[in-house]
């Protein structure tokens, strides 16, 4: 295992140079017009990890080469990119943005939390279906298209917890339900794939060595059945942790805001008979 991690060819990363150049710019024109504010950090986070999940060593593993980088990258693409990218949105400036009437028709969309719960544990099971999994791992054109139905996806999921306007966030209670049965969702695909018989993903079964290590990935006991166990406990595991710590956030902001309420309505001292002497 140590012979495989320290294989310099295992630390390739791709010439992709657009998904490099691309979100820098965004992250300049970002961040030039206005002083810096802590919810940019959110969106730097966002472009990072995305760099990380396209032109890293990830990317590289998840094109063809090992299941568990191709889960890996896609738990990035659905849960940890969106998470960040709504974190990042200015409340003020998206407030302009969704009250204008020509986002009417949108905004019917918005207040169903149900279309965010359906697209984020459809997408993840959807693009798992054996045939269509191969297809977008072996042809760049499905493989953009999974890529942008993960992120729309995910930003739908997260948009009922955390989006920018408190009234299209769901109360805490129906939020808990929301993360809790999410990680359901995630648990029996994750339990699904990591028991099956079955090859959740063929083109993983036989991969083409384009940079020269899959005798190192073979050799570190990284059979495409060992491999595929392992994507299983990374789709099981990592998303649960994820949602446990998203119904601590929300359960958090729950007990603050009673507490402001409690604060700012506290008894009237007009009110309040005074005692006898």
């Amino acid at each position: 295992m140590m012979a495989f991690l320290t294989d310099p060819a295992l630390w390739h990363w791709t010439s992709r140079i657009w998904f490099v150049v691309l979100p820098l710019l965004v992250i300049g024109l970002w961040l030039r017009p206005k002083p810096f504010a802590a919810r940019q950090l959110w969106f730097v986070a966002a472009c990072f990890v995305l760099l990380m999940a396209f032109v890293s060593p990830i990317g590289v593993l998840a094109r063809g080469y090992l299941f568990s980088a191709h889960m890996i990258q896609h738990l990035l693409l659905l849960l940890i990119i969106p998470l960040c990218l709504m974190l990042s949105l200015p409340q003020g400036a998206f407030t302009s943005i969704a009250e204008s009437p020509r986002m009417m028709s949108l905004r019917k969309w918005f207040a169903h939390p149900m279309l965010g719960w359906v697209l984020g544990l459809g997408a993840m099971w959807f693009w798992h279906v054996p045939s269509l999994c191969s297809a977008a791992t072996q042809s760049d054109l499905l493989g953009v298209i999974r890529s942008a139905t993960f992120l729309l996806a995910g930003l739908a999921f997260w948009w009922p917890i955390y989006a920018p306007l408190e009234k299209y966030r769901l109360d805490p209670l129906t939020s808990v339900v929301y993360l809790f049965s999410a990680c359901l969702g995630c648990t029996l695909l994750g339990i699904y794939i990591t028991f099956t018989t079955v090859s959740v993903c063929p083109a993983f079964a036989n991969p083409v060595d384009r940079i020269g290590i899959l005798t190192a990935i073979y050799q570190a006991g990284l059979t495409p059945s060992v491999d595929q166990q392992l994507g299983g406990l990374l789709m099981w595991v990592p998303p649960c942790s994820l949602y446990v710590c998203a119904i601590v956030s929300v359960l958090c902001r729950w007990y603050s805001a009673e507490n402001t309420m409690l604060e700012t309505s506290g008894p009237n001292d007009k009110n309040i008979p005074e005692a006898s002497a």
